[in-house]
């Protein structure tokens, strides 16, 4: 072990044992993200039946068919023990530390101060999206990582022009497009060394591009042979993206002080590019580029605010460059975010900016661990007459609670138009029914049970989300609602 180096990086050592211990203790609460349950119920039908199924499409190979395909067959044939929550749970730990340290070592392989270095890394790990996707969350990191890495191979020394590591590079932008499909539009990087490498050039640019879509093709090729679908769209109209787009930006992948200091960083580069573009700086260039693209994407499809996650690492390498004073207040907001938080919604509805609590509890407390109390009192919604419950309470928060023997239901499959099986929660015999929050659009399945002299409830909240999300402005109050021709009564949780 080189001791002398374990010294000079002690600091980065301290950060990832902290960030290592902050994941650890969230191993056995539970995995929040419907997509992540997703990805588990892909990832086992493919060791165990064989047959890829795309969780979401257009479909992630990198992730659900290569790696966490053939982390479920050795877990299985090896070990007899099957992918599931905690497997994947882990497997987001590694790569967000994974991508902490290629991070670093980009930096620091840039020549920048250590300290620098230091307070970029622990802005990205503790920023909003980035620790959310750690401690839960989807593939988001995945991409990062597979990208970043694209990015360390094509920083060679000016004198060298190696071929293999620009190949090794476009493989690894493919792979990450298998974790993200809309990392596709970083394939900016590569005629941009291209051209700026003058022994390369604008044909060696074109190579390029051409190389990337046959590695992403390669890459997708499980994909390409079950057949693509076309990504589910945001269900916005071009002004309901635009504002969605810009809340989802201050107040979600970053926060404000956070995102008007990455501002200020990303217009005081934008100043001095063409400079930075006649002196051929392709890492200056790429890291104003790359921001540029992804943001005028996400205002396309806002659909999730970690999709501005790749962003994040290439204002920070300009960051670096600029003051100690911005990193340090960088630093210090992102990690007073990670407590504390402004935001500007309280139950759906416009209000004045308020403050809430930061990232981390935010990330936290999704968890099914910490669901217990609000699952009690949608029991305590039973009353004497037999009801159909409906609350933001999903499937994996009851079955955690079950297994605990925390909560007195019993699962059973229901059938729906929409969706064939329906995870359904009884209590007191069938008196009490709890659905999940998408049964909300099973009409016939709810007519039934309404027939049958079920008393209809759902969590006033929670239909907001579902029927009324873009109504902001106006306050909700209303005991009743109409849900697809069924009347339903409206409840509150505190």
């Amino acid at each position: 072990m080189n001791l002398s180096a374990l010294s000079r990086h002690g600091a980065l050592v301290v950060l990832l044992v902290f960030y290592s211990a902050l994941l650890v203790i969230q191993l056995d609460h539970g995995l929040a993200s419907g997509d992540a349950h997703g990805i588990v119920r892909s990832t086992q039908a493919l060791v165990n039946g064989g047959h890829l199924e795309v969780s979401r499409p257009p479909g992630h190979p990198t992730t659900e068919f290569y790696l966490f395909g053939a982390t479920g067959w050795i877990l299985l044939k090896g070990f007899g023990v099957k992918f599931g929550n905690q497997v994947f749970l882990i497997w987001q730990g590694v790569a967000a530390l994974t991508t902490l340290i290629v991070f670093y070592e980009l930096l620091y392989r840039l020549a920048a101060n250590r300290v620098r270095v230091l307070l970029a890394t622990i802005c990205l790990a503790f920023s909003n999206q980035f620790f959310f996707n750690a401690v839960d969350g989807e593939e988001f990191i995945f991409g990062l990582l597979f990208l970043l890495i694209a990015v360390r191979l094509l920083l060679v020394s000016a004198e060298s022009v190696n071929i293999r590591r620009l190949l090794l590079s476009i493989f690894c932008f493919a792979l990450a497009t298998g974790c993200r499909p809309e990392l596709v539009f970083a394939a900016i990087i590569f005629p941009i060394y291209c051209l700026f490498d003058s022994k390369l050039g604008w044909k060696y640019g074109l190579t390029s591009v051409g190389l990337a879509g046959i590695a992403v093709v390669i890459v997708w090729l499980p994909i390409l042979l079950v057949g693509v679908r076309a990504p589910y769209t945001a269900g916005m109209n071009l002004r309901e993206s635009i504002l969605g787009g810009v809340y989802r930006t201050i107040f979600q992948a970053f926060t404000p002080p956070v995102f008007l200091l990455l501002c200020w960083a990303l217009i005081t580069a934008l100043r001095d590019l063409r400079k930075q573009m006649e002196s051929k700086n392709f890492v200056f260039t790429m890291s104003c580029a790359v921001p540029l693209i992804f943001l005028a994407v996400f205002f396309l499809h806002p659909s999730k605010a970690a999709q501005l996650l790749v962003a994040l690492p290439f204002i920070l390498l300009l960051a670096v460059g600029r003051s100690l004073a911005l990193l340090l207040a960088l630093t210090s907001f992102t990690l007073l975010g990670s407590v504390v938080n402004i935001d500007i919604f309280k139950d759906r509805q416009l209000v004045r900016p308020f403050l809430t609590v930061g990232s981390y509890f935010q990330a936290v407390r999704q968890k099914p661990y910490y669901k217990l109390d609000y699952l009690r009192k949608l029991l305590d919604q039973c009353g004497n007459r037999p009801a159909i419950i409906i609350g933001n309470a999903w499937p994996w928060d009851f079955e955690y609670q079950i297994d605990r023997g925390s909560l007195p239901v019993r699962e059973k499959d229901l059938h729906g138009a929409i969706k064939r099986d329906i995870p359904t929660f009884f209590s007191n015999g069938d008196r009490c029914v709890f659905l999940p929050p998408d049964a909300a659009y099973e009409n016939a399945l709810l007519e039934e049970w309404q027939q049958k002299g079920y008393a209809m409830k759902i969590e006033a909240n929670l239909y907001r989300t579902l029927f009324a999300r873009y109504d902001v402005r106006s306050a909700f109050s209303a005991t009743t609602a109409d849900v697809g021709g069924v009347s339903f009564n409206l409840f509150y949780v505190d």
